[in-house]
């Protein structure tokens, strides 16, 4: 029997159960979420040595936050804590039959991208088989039960990689296990990434082919013919033959080295596979042929495709332009391709740490500044009007617009709360989203009135919307309750309460419209996980058409508090614009007082924000997975390093407390903004501090004497009680503020004073 509660996890319904122990649902009763809870089996939960190495790992394992990879969440009372997954798993898929080619790829393409980002940090699953792939409803797949295989072991704290990853001690675990491992696993042989590449070539073998691709009566005859066998590939279509001899030869040396690489072969061959109506094959053909350009900026890339009547595939070329070594891109990342697709208008801070437009033409190699034009750092307004003369942009609080050929600013609305993503019609119509809705307001300037109405709940919001060709439909991302989030269409002509409430798609991120030329159906252009899609979409009887088909990956998508923001933009030309998140690591390394750098410090990472602890011999510093940001804690002397949150929402920012016991920081989680802390060591549970209604900026200092946090929210600098102030009563005090705005506010020592920058 097992326990009705664990820690803060009310057990409820049993889901299954395996080698490694049975899985229950439950519910997360401080976040009000659905979890699922596997209990582990006695052999390894009443052994101390093997669950501190169990722990160990799976401390590792939660690290992966991957929108393709079922999160570990952690370890409570001899359980493991992890998403729960709804949906039928991949063996239940293949059991009805055979996988069509497109779908297979699809799924194929989403298991490649998870298993790339675990093996980027060292991360074999061992055990990839079609039991632990679920697709949800949405067609998102989600790898489970990652690296398990390698904790379950029930042997010494001495068992290493050489060791088989899984044993005949565990009854019935091999047998369903046994028609997946590579030949080296079978053999009791080293084990890395490439048998990962082994069985994911059999499960794509098996998607399509409906059958086990290695069969015996007993576990040796399954075993003997992974060895010795040698698949029939003509049972599979022959654009995938390729990809799947280089995926199962059983040399590994011979073998497939990086998952990443399938990666073309499978986009290329969903390309080919894709059999739209007749209708609608032009449209995909400008988007598989397609014309690309690299864009360096910083942290990320931009790439080109041009969307045209059947170009040759000769004509596809790629070059790159580097970012302007004067500019750093605003936090937001803003940019805006220009409706004739020949410029690029972005955010970006100068020489005089002033956030203003910039304007790159394609045919030129410098950008320029619009002149007076200067930006809130964190805009997610900034898009043209439709003739490419205007940009309409959100600066001190307002909606503004400006003749980019020459000019003055021009006021066209109080936007106080800011604009989340705006767009202007040929009528002469912007809409922009905010928390109350999308708002419409003449783009001659005017009082805004709502078009749309939020429903008043938690994290919900009607944010980045994007005109239709007719000018009065529109697509916008609507946050909150899960059976309306997603992308919906919207319309000037109905009544903000009337607005039809059912997702057109389901996504957590923004989407836009590519026109298609000469009135043939355009695309619909959204995010799921890091790859961007294309569907077809008739925009007179607003109706998807076929089925989406990957257009790039990895895309950059933020989110910001509400949702994803899908770092997209398209022309009436056909040329789309997109960022290409960055796929290096930083290397932290100390420098002497005269600027000379010294000993690097712990690993290389993707790491962003970072603050040393008071004694110096500890760092508090983000970490930037794909799309989520997570808290790490560096170890200066010996260089490791240990996650310290574990939210799936955005956590950045941390401060430490003056004794070096706790460390705060700033989460978009659960649909709002908020700031948290919990005991440096780890332990302990997180402790909302306090709820914001905005996006604050940046969360900088914690007071000598504990009492106060300092924020910057606005552009103005505040303090919110923390010591001695129970939670209902924690008000913030406004510091600084101003006209323009103030950042960066650490205080003095002997906290009589504050330092701060402003503009």
């Amino acid at each position: 029997m097992h326990p009705d509660v664990i820690a803060h996890y009310k057990i409820g319904e049993k889901l299954g159960h395996g080698g490694m122990g049975e899985v229950y649902r439950a519910t997360d009763t401080k976040l009000g979420r659905q979890v699922a809870v596997k209990f582990l089996p006695d052999s390894l939960a009443t052994d101390p040595a093997q669950m501190a190495r169990f722990t160990r790992e799976a401390q590792v394992l939660a690290s992966l936050n991957h929108p393709n990879i079922a999160a570990i969440y952690g370890v409570e009372d001899r359980a493991l804590v992890m998403e729960l997954v709804e949906g039928p798993t991949l063996s239940d898929r293949i059991k009805t039959g055979a996988v069509p080619l497109e779908e297979a790829l699809r799924i194929a393409g989403q298991i490649v991208d998870a298993l790339e980002a675990a093996h980027a940090k060292g991360i074999v699953h061992r055990d990839l088989k079609p039991a632990n792939i679920k697709v949800t409803r949405d067609g998102t797949v989600k790898v489970l039960d990652f690296g398990l295989a390698k904790v379950a072991i029930a042997e010494s704290t001495e068992a290493t990689d050489t060791s088989p990853t899984m044993t005949t001690t565990q009854a019935g675990l091999i047998l369903g296990t046994a028609g997946y491992m590579s030949p080296e696993q079978a053999r009791g042989k080293e084990v890395d990434k490439r048998a990962d590449i082994w069985a994911f070539g059999v499960v794509l073998y098996e998607m399509l082919t409906g059958t086990q691709l290695f069969q015996g009566d007993t576990v040796t005859d399954v075993m003997a013919a992974v060895v010795r066998q040698d698949p029939d590939f003509t049972k599979v279509p022959a654009k995938v033959q390729p990809l799947l001899r280089r995926c199962l030869e059983k040399d590994p040396k011979r073998r497939l080295r990086d998952i990443g690489d399938a990666m073309l072969l499978l986009d290329a061959g969903a390309a080919l596979s894709a059999s739209p109506a007749p209708a609608r094959t032009s449209s995909w053909s400008r988007i598989s042929a397609a014309a690309a350009v690299l864009f360096l900026a910083a942290f990320a890339a931009v790439a080109f495709v041009h969307f045209r009547e059947a170009p040759p595939a000769a004509d596809a070329v790629r070059f790159q332009v580097p970012y302007p070594s004067d500019l750093s891109p605003v936090p937001s990342g803003v940019f805006a391709l220009s409706p004739d697709g020949r410029t690029i208008a972005y955010g970006a801070f100068g020489t005089d740490g002033i956030a203003r437009i910039w304007l790159r033409p394609l045919d030129r190699l410098e950008a320029t500044s619009l002149p007076g034009v200067e930006i809130n750092r964190n805009t997610l307004a900034l898009f043209w009007s439709p003739d490419g003369r205007h940009l309409a942009y959100w600066a001190g609080q307002k909606l503004q617009r400006i003749d980019v050929a020459g000019g003055s600013p021009q006021v066209i609305a109080d936007a106080a709360m800011g604009t989340l993503g705006g767009s202007w019609s040929r009528d002469g119509i912007i809409i922009y989203g905010s928390g109350a809705g999308i708002m419409q307001v003449p783009a001659s300037g005017g009082t805004p009135t709502a078009v749309t109405k939020t429903g008043g709940g938690q994290g919900d919001l009607h944010v980045m919307p994007y005109f239709l060709p007719d000018g009065r439909h529109f697509l916008y991302l609507r946050t909150g309750a899960p059976e309306s989030r997603g992308v919906h269409v919207g319309s000037l002509d109905a009544k903000p309460e009337e607005q039809n409430a059912t997702p057109l798609v389901k996504t957590d991120n923004s989407a836009i419209y590519a026109p298609g030329q000469d009135g043939r159906i355009g695309q619909l252009l959204f995010v799921r996980g890091s790859t961007l899609l294309a569907q077809p979409f008739d925009a007179a009887r607003l109706e998807l058409l076929g089925e989406p088909v990957p257009v790039a990956d990895p895309i950059a998508a933020s989110n910001f508090g509400f949702g994803g923001v899908a770092f997209v933009s398209t022309s009436n030309t056909g040329t789309l614009l997109y960022f290409r998140p960055a796929s290096q690591n930083v290397q932290l390394t100390w420098f002497d007082r005269e600027g000379q750098p010294g000993r690097p410090a712990g690993e290389p990472g993707r790491w962003g924000v970072m603050k040393l602890s008071p004694d110096g011999t500890r760092a508090a510093i983000v970490r930037n997975d794909g799309n989520n940001q997570d808290i790490w804690q560096i170890d200066l002397s010996k260089g490791t390093s240990t996650r310290f949150t574990f939210d799936p929402g955005g956590d950045t920012q941390p401060v430490w407390s003056a004794d070096g016991s706790r460390i705060a920081w700033i989460s978009n989680r659960d649909g709002f903004t908020g700031i948290y802390a919990k005991p440096a060591d780890g332990s302990g549970t997180e402790e909302l501090l306090h709820k914001f209604k905005t996006r604050p900026t940046s969360l900088t200092d914690w007071t000598r004497d504990g009492r106060f946090l300092v924020y910057t929210d606005g552009g103005d600098i505040w303090a919110l009680p923390v010591s001695g102030v129970p939670h209902e009563k924690r008000e913030p005090i406004p510091v600084i503020q101003g006209e323009r705005g103030q950042l960066g506010a650490y205080v003095s020592p002997d906290q009589r004073w504050i330092a701060y920058i402003s503009n």
